[in-house]
Order: structure tokens, then sequence, then C-alpha cells
């Protein structure tokens, strides 16, 4: 890139001596600690806005000397407000025009990748998204405006609205790549053996037909390991989530979870469910799974049928574990003809659902090891979904159990910390701007010192000239470039 002399760095220069100055002056004036905090804490938003505005329009400035004059034009500036984990304030951009075809496009826009309507920095929609998805929006707004200002319950409902839906495309473009293109998904990670469990929690909606939905959670793993105090943590954890149809929803699995494991490796899946109709639709997609019913669900069946009857609950439960049939009927025939009305349409009802899932009701080691959805659908989804009073969209419920989903995954920042904006042709701009900023920085250790006359003047032994502006003048600051 062409030289140029230093942008106008004055601005910051002025930033720190007057905030040093405000400093000065509330040390000598306040005398209430809590004051005294909550105006440094002021002023120091104040300055760092100040500084983002200065550094965003910064960067706009070297962007019009890297530009390809010859084909964009600058036809003006156009001011944006931007809500930051700082506060809010506005900054101004230039707008070119292409000379061949009349496009208009910011440049600094597309290099910081800034999608068009969105107020909120990165930084502060990934405060607000994780936040969003641990309390109610309006409680996130509250806590969130002790540091940021002006934020309201819509901003953080928007940030969640957002990240989710990019969860929703990201799903559904993997989903479709398989299920619609037909191509393979290629997993890298190695394991012999995959648990898979289904299960669903109901929550309430609003603005729609239905009172009610259900979110559905799916979680894979690889097997259990001890974390300490007799408690075991899931290995290789793999929750979707989502409110759909059972079998799109069983894609969305197949396709996430063979994206991440090689599918040739795996020689057991055991998929593990309640037995819900759309639960056992998992077998449609993993071939040659052992559909296992989970065994806390059974045990809560066998529970409400024969809390009466502890004969009863031992002897069923000793002859499913052992898959003898015959003896599960014997023993559920004689207790229900000891018992009349509601007792004896509970074992009735039980029997009904032991035979429709009674391929599921397995005596392989592999079933000690399921049991884990319930807590998975009680700490991922229900917690923040379930909460008294809690109501949503069919499309709100649904991003947010993708958030929650990614959440648990550890990857949410993926989809809160940058914006999703897929626009790469600005790179060789935003290269030329780094190589520019380490540039100028070198450079501006000398200017410091050669243009800062609080270095040399009375001021020189104040703490906030010796230990903020001499350190700033240091040339070294460069190193922090890569």
């Amino acid at each position: 890139m062409h030289s140029q002399p230093i942008s106008d760095i004055q601005p910051l220069a002025d930033i720190i001596l007057l905030l040093g100055e405000k400093v000065s002056k509330l040390i000598t004036e306040c005398r209430d600690f809590y004051k005294l905090e909550e105006e440094v804490y002021k002023l120091s938003q104040e300055a760092c806005v100040k500084i983002f505005a200065w550094a965003l329009e910064e960067i706009d400035t070297w962007l019009v000397n890297a530009r390809d004059k010859r084909t964009w034009k600058v036809i003006g500036f156009r001011e944006r407000t931007v809500v930051s984990s700082f506060g809010e304030f506005k900054v101004k951009r230039r707008l070119y025009r292409n000379k061949k075809t009349g496009e208009a496009r910011f440049l600094l826009d597309e290099v910081l990748g800034w999608p068009e309507r969105s107020r909120c920095t990165p930084r502060l929609k990934e405060m607000a998204v994780k936040l969003g998805s641990e309390v109610p929006f309006r409680r996130a707004a509250e806590i969130l405006g002790y540091f940021v200002p002006g934020i309201s319950a819509m901003a953080v409902w928007q940030a969640v609205q957002e990240a989710g839906e990019a969860l929703r495309q990201e799903g559904e473009s993997r989903r479709e790549a398989v299920f619609e293109k037909g191509e393979t998904p290629e997993g890298k990670e190695k394991t012999s053996r995959l648990y898979i469990e289904a299960d669903g929690v109901v929550v309430r909606l609003q603005r729609s037909g239905e009172k009610r939905k259900e979110v559905k959670l799916f979680v894979a793993y690889t097997g259990k390991e001890a974390i300490g105090g007799g408690r075991k943590a899931l290995k290789d954890k793999l929750v979707t989530s989502g409110v759909g149809e059972g079998e799109r929803m069983w894609e969305e699995v197949y396709s996430g979870v063979a994206s991440r494991w090689d599918m040739g490796q795996v020689k057991e899946i055991y998929l593990g469910s309640d037995g819900a109709e759309w639960a056992k639709q998992g077998v449609d997609y993993f071939p040659g799974a052992v559909r296992v019913l989970d065994p806390y669900h059974l045990n809560r069946r066998l529970i409400e049928a024969f809390w009466h009857d502890e004969e009863a609950y031992s002897g069923i439960r000793q002859a499913i574990y052992l898959g003898d049939r015959e003896k599960v009927e014997e023993i559920m025939g004689g207790a229900a003809r000891r018992v009349r009305g509601a007792k004896r349409r509970r074992i009735e009802k039980l029997w009904q659902y032991l035979k429709e899932n009674w391929s599921g009701i397995v005596t392989s080691s592999a079933a000690e090891h399921l049991g884990a959805i319930e807590g998975q659908v009680q700490h991922n989804v229900a917690r923040r979904m379930k909460r008294l009073g809690a109501s949503w969209t069919e499309a709100g419920a649904d991003r947010m159990a993708r958030v929650l989903a990614a959440r648990a995954n550890g990857v949410l920042g993926r989809h809160t910390s940058r914006w999703p904006v897929l626009l790469a042709r600005q790179e060789h701009l935003a290269q030329a701007v780094r190589l520019e900023v380490k540039r100028k920085i070198e450079e501006a250790g000398s200017w410091l010192k050669a243009g800062l006359p609080a270095l040399r003047g009375p001021s020189a032994g104040a703490p906030w000239v010796k230990h903020v502006l001499r350190e700033l003048s240091r040339p070294s600051l460069s190193s922090l470039i890569p």
C-alpha cells in the first residue's frame, strides 16, 4: 500500500488527556465510594465509545486509499448508529459507487462483515444471546442495562432470533445436502459405538391455532466418564433440538452425527427413547441400530402402575430383565385381577405400552449406558422454555431450542461473536488495512513523543501521564498487531 501520513491521531490523544483530567478531578472532589465508581465507569464508557468510533472512521480512511480508484468512486458519507458493549454511538463511513456497474457499497461494512440491518456489535450480541438463553428477555435486558445503557428486551429478543435463525439455516443446509442433494457426510471422529437418545418437552404457544407444541431433543454420545463425586458426564456429546416433524428432525440428527463421526467405523448404535412414535423412527435413519426403551421412562411407568403392589413390581422388573414376556403377562394378569377401577386401568395401559415397545426392551448391557435424556431435556430445554408464564411462537420456540442446543455443544459463540456474512470479496482490502495499522502504530510512538506536550510539560509527573501516555508512546505497541 502507498505510504501516507498518519491519519489524525490527535482525537485519540485528546480523549486520553480528557479522561485523565476528569478522573483527576473526580479523585479530588468525590467523597462517596459508590459515586466515584459509578462516575469512573461512565467516563470509561464515554472514552471507549469515542475510541471505538475513531477506530472505525480510521479504518474507513485507510480504505479510501487502498481501494481501486479506477473502479470505486466516493459519492458521500452516511451515518450509522452502533450499539456496542460500551454504549450507543454514531459513525460516519464513505459510500462508494462502482464506475462500471453503478453498484453502491460501503467498503467499511464489507471489510468488517457488518450486516446491513444489525445495530448491535458482535460482542454485545454475544452477551445478549447468552444471557437471553438463561433468563427471560426482559430480565436479560435489565441485567445488561447495568453495563450498556438503553438496551431493550426487544434488542435481546432480536439477537436471539438472529442467532437461532442462523442455526436453523445451518441445520437445514446440512440436512438438504444429505437427503436432497445426495451428498455423503465425511465425519472425521472415530468411534465403534454410539448412543443416541430422543425425547420431547411440551411448551406453551402464543399467537397460534395450537396451544402447545413439542420441542424435540436428541443427544448423541460415545459413552460416559466419571467426573468426580460419583457423577458421570456424557463423552463427546452432540445435542440437536428443534420444533419440527419427527422425520425431518431425524434427518437433521443423522446429517449432524454423520458430519462429525465416521459412520463406517461405527459398529454399534443404540437408540434410546420413551416409546413415542416419532422417537422410534430413528432406526430408519441408522441402519442396524438397536432400539432401547429408555430405562428411566420404563421404570416410571412400572411405578405408576404398581406403586401399591411391591411384589408384582419386583416380579415384573425381574421378568423384563430376563426378557420373559410370558412371565410378564402372567404377573400382570394376576395383579389386574386383584384390583378394580383406576388401578386396573393403569395396569392394562402399562401392558399395552410394553407390548408396543417390547422390541426395545433388551437385556444388552448397552441399556445401562442410556437414561441420560431426561436430565438433558431438563437442563438444556425445560429450564429455560418452561419457566412460569413462558410462551412462544412456533418459530421462536424452534430458534430458542436451537440456541440452547448450540450452547450445550459449546459452539454458540460461533453464531454470536461473528456476523454471519458470506462476503469475502474485500479480504484483500482487510489485509491491506491490517498491514497499514501495524505500520501506523510503529510510527505512532515517535509522533506521540514529539506531539504530546504533556509528556514534557508541568503535568509530566502526574500519574495518568507517567503510566498512561508514556506507555502509549512506546513503539513496542506494534507487537500487539499480528
